[in-house]
């Protein structure tokens, strides 16, 4: 596993990293003790299993570490992300729990390589703090592992989880913009949780980072039983 802090490692990189090690840890738990067939049923979340959830995590992962290290990516420049995401189910289907486990691990390790070979200017400048290592890291964890909490009976294992990787953003050593959006996602999975306070804390938080995230708010369906209160929690 890569989980050591090399020389000459900055803030911003074990930042990244060190959500990407507890997304695994929180992949373990919540899979570790998953009954199989619960695991393994279609359709359980949307028109995903379990067992697809994390094969698409991986998946992404793997497709981002490519890109960091400058290889092709395997995606397809004519493919909606819908029709890429029902490719990349369709290839997993067959493989066993085992394969998938240790594509989901080794998927982490790979974008943690290339966290630590790419600069920190560089990710900046090429947008893959938020775009990329975001959204196929942390972030889109974030978006999909709530559903397996749930599935699993492991709900509090995923508030852990959100907590620990806002709390690494909120040391302020993230770039803001890219802080922003995680904090304001997670704040989205609060809020459809009905957890209004730790809901409107991380707004409060979103908002202070970009401003600019008000008027995306005011018409995003997550946040919808905030609607009203959204232009105080920016200060406005």
């Amino acid at each position: 596993m890569v989980n050591e802090r090399p020389a000459g490692s900055t803030p911003v990189q074990d930042d990244l990293v060190e959500m990407l090690l507890a997304t695994r840890d929180v992949e373990h738990d919540l899979y570790g003790s998953m009954d199989t067939a619960l695991r393994d049923e279609p359709r359980r979340i949307g028109e995903w299993s379990a067992r697809d959830v994390l094969a698409h995590l991986a998946a992404w992962r793997s497709v981002e570490a490519r890109r960091l290290a400058g290889e092709p990516d395997g995606t397809r420049g004519d493919e909606s992300e819908d029709d890429a995401n029902a490719r990349i189910q369709a290839d997993r289907a067959a493989w066993s729990w085992e394969t998938v486990v240790s594509e989901a691990d080794g998927s982490v390790d790979a974008l943690i390589a290339g966290i630590r070979a790419t600069t920190v200017a560089d990710l900046a400048e090429s947008d893959r703090l938020v775009a990329g290592i975001g959204a196929n890291g942390a972030n889109h964890a974030i978006a999909h592992l709530a559903d397996v909490a749930a599935l699993a009976g492991k709900r509090e294992r995923f508030a852990a989880y959100a907590r620990a990787v806002e709390t690494i953003l909120l040391r302020g050593r993230i770039p803001q913009h890219d802080a922003a959006v995680m904090l304001y996602n997670i704040a989205c999975h609060h809020a459809l949780d009905g957890e209004l306070d730790d809901a409107r804390r991380l707004l409060r938080d979103a908002f202070a980072y970009r401003p600019d995230l008000l008027e995306w708010s005011l018409t995003d369906p997550d946040v919808a039983a905030l609607r009203g209160e959204l232009p105080s929690l920016a200060g406005r």
